[in-house]
């Protein structure tokens, strides 16, 4: 339990944090407040995975709960951001349609033992603008309904480009001999 994991445990006990306080807040300094407490589990995300590599704390637990912590954030500010603007539901019905799918590929290459390469450009990408629309969305009250419309869509369009981008991936890796086999999907990774 080095400190990338214990930052990944950190990120997803302020999950209901976020929650409580940003479905609470009535005035400014709370969506404020829950932007900082989003801020804070972006960059918890960020030094974490910058800390595993550089100093190679990269452990099993932790390719576990690093995307666990991240997708379970996700799905919370979705959700949350739903029942503040329940005409925009449609953010977290992609969210979930995607991680879904994303999830089945995962499973599907696990049982052909490949081994699963982390995340690529385009996830990292989509992360970014995910936090970015959505920290000015939770912080900022003084947009119009139309105005957040437009930007999580913007935020639903990157997500979507991402899940696109993934699909030739898990292609590339299904096909691959297993990892325990001659040429293993690990040369993906370095690749």
């Amino acid at each position: 339990m080095g400190i990338p994991n214990i930052l990944s445990v950190c990120r997803i006990l302020l999950i209901p944090v976020f929650l409580w306080v940003y479905l609470a807040a009535d005035a400014p300094g709370g969506f404020l407040l829950a932007a900082c407490i989003l801020l804070a589990s972006g960059l918890t995300d960020l030094l974490d995975g910058w800390i595993a590599r550089r100093f190679h704390m990269v452990t099993a637990l932790g390719r576990v709960l690093d995307p666990l912590a991240d997708k379970l954030t996700q799905a919370t500010v979705c959700a949350a951001l739903a029942i503040r603007y329940p005409q925009l539901a449609f953010l977290l019905v992609v969210f979930i349609l995607k991680e879904l799918l994303m999830m089945i590929g995962g499973f599907r290459l696990l049982r052909k033992n490949r081994d699963i390469a982390g995340a690529r450009w385009f996830g990292k990408l989509y992360t970014f603008v995910f936090y970015a629309i959505t920290l000015f969305v939770v912080g900022y009250q003084g947009l119009s309904e139309q105005a957040v419309f437009w930007l999580l869509m913007v935020a639903a369009g990157f997500m979507v480009f991402s899940f696109a981008m993934y699909i030739p991936v898990f292609l590339r890796l299904s096909r691959k001999p297993s990892a325990t086999g001659k040429e293993g999907a690990s040369a993906e990774k370095r690749g």
